[in-house]
């Protein structure tokens, strides 16, 4: 593949299924399985590939297809060997807060698969990851991915990095709230909890309980996303209905209705001093 960039990279564009509603997933994975067949020979495309930039792979066209691609390839790699492993995830890191979702899905898709090869290992070697909205987003998705989360054994680890997410999020600024890397932190922390929590139950629960004292809305519905799923109502009521009951200890006294006058007149205005 190496010095036949310009009629790799059109096959692959053609076969992108893009611009479209999804990528073509198959297509990027065979060809991560073929870099990683090839070892260090594929490697200076696939870095190619996964450093094309917005304005050489704009967003929703094919070429988006071609850092996809590439990233899936770092990913094989980095799970299959490691000797670049170091190397690729930083290479990882360096994209996870790209402009291009798909681009960002990739990074994601790429660590659940390095994190199937290492387990554990890597829910501690991401921890520098948590200190950026999209890259603990990343971490926080990728560890709710069967093919890492079947591979770990250990919950201290992933509580922590769930741990430092949360505090990400409610330590935001108020200028970031509307940020997309805190949207999707928020977002994910919505959505990946209960996958790990089938996992690793009474511990993520007990993340969860200790969170629910958080002021911020979306936190707490973030939380309150967990606690409805379908899936952990069997196995795990007692531990929802406490979750439930902490959000709701949580929640501000209602003020008697009885003792509300509703709203006074400030009469200060009307008062003069004497002269």
């Amino acid at each position: 593949m190496v010095g036949r960039s310009g009629p790799l990279y059109d096959l692959l564009a053609r076969g992108s299924g893009l611009p479209g509603a999804r990528v073509n997933a198959a297509l990027a994975s065979a060809f991560a399985q073929t870099c990683r067949g090839l070892g260090g020979r594929a490697d200076a495309v696939a870095l190619a590939m996964a450093h094309l930039s917005a304005d050489e792979a704009p967003g929703a066209t094919a070429l988006e297809f071609l850092p996809v691609c590439g990233l899936a390839a770092l990913g094989a790699r980095a799970a299959a060997d490691g000797g670049v492993r170091t190397q690729f995830l930083m290479e990882l890191h360096a994209r996870a807060d790209d402009l291009r979702f798909r681009v960002r899905d990739a990074v994601i898709d790429a660590l659940a698969r390095i994190g199937g090869a290492t387990g554990d290992t890597l829910a501690n070697d991401v921890a520098p990851w948590m200190d950026g909205y999209f890259h603990a987003a990343a971490v926080v998705r990728a560890l709710s991915h069967e093919a890492w989360l079947s591979s770990l054994h250990d919950a201290g680890p992933v509580v922590a990095r769930f741990d430092e997410a949360f505090v990400l999020a409610r330590d935001a600024p108020r200028a970031a709230a509307r940020y997309p890397g805190r949207k999707a932190l928020v977002e994910a922390l919505g959505r990946a909890p209960g996958h790990v929590a089938a996992r690793f139950g009474v511990p993520v629960f007990d993340m969860l309980a200790r969170w629910s004292a958080v002021e911020h809305p979306e936190l707490r519905n973030a939380i309150t996303a967990t606690t409805r799923s379908s899936k952990l109502a069997g196995r795990f009521a007692p531990e929802i209905e406490r979750v439930r009951r902490a959000l709701l200890d949580a929640l501000p006294p209602k003020r008697n209705p009885d003792h509300d006058f509703g709203p006074t007149r400030d009469r200060s205005g009307a008062r003069h001093r004497r002269k």
